[in-house]
């Protein structure tokens, strides 16, 4: 009996053992492909990043550049929004001046978080880091 029960455990366990064996390579071979295609994607980011970059330097001294003409066609109309509502506010003029209709409010105060905010904090770490460079010294 236990002649017939090696006799059947061998070729099983050499079936079980193979099967394992090739789950193990596609799951390796899986994790690989999933790796390549972040390690791509990573490429192709930092490569438009690059661009992006090249666009800006290339703009840089004129004054109208696309992101600066983008920037205008926004803030410049709700700037003049923006000051109206305030001058009625303050002066109690008899205007009437329009509520922005959604999501136009929505994307004014995105707008001004921006502007105000972001840009500011990007001055702010731009300064903070020409300070560190020209405290080293030579």
């Amino acid at each position: 009996m236990s002649l017939v029960l090696q006799w059947l455990a061998g070729p099983v366990l050499r079936l079980v053992l193979a099967h394992f064996d090739r789950r193990i390579a596609a799951r390796g071979e899986s994790e690989r492909l999933s790796a390549d295609l972040a390690a791509e994607a990573i490429r192709a980011e930092m490569d438009a990043r690059s661009h992006a970059r090249s666009v800006l330097l290339a703009e840089q001294g004129s004054f109208f550049t696309a992101a600066r003409l983008g920037r205008l066609m926004f803030v410049v109309p709700l700037g003049i929004w923006w000051s109206a509502v305030i001058a009625d506010s303050i002066f109690a003029f008899s205007w009437t001046v329009a509520a922005l209709p959604s999501p136009l409010d929505e994307w004014a105060g995105a707008i001004l978080l921006s502007l105000f905010l972001v840009d500011g904090l990007q001055g702010a770490v731009r300064a903070t880091q020409a300070g560190r460079a020209g405290s080293k010294g030579p």
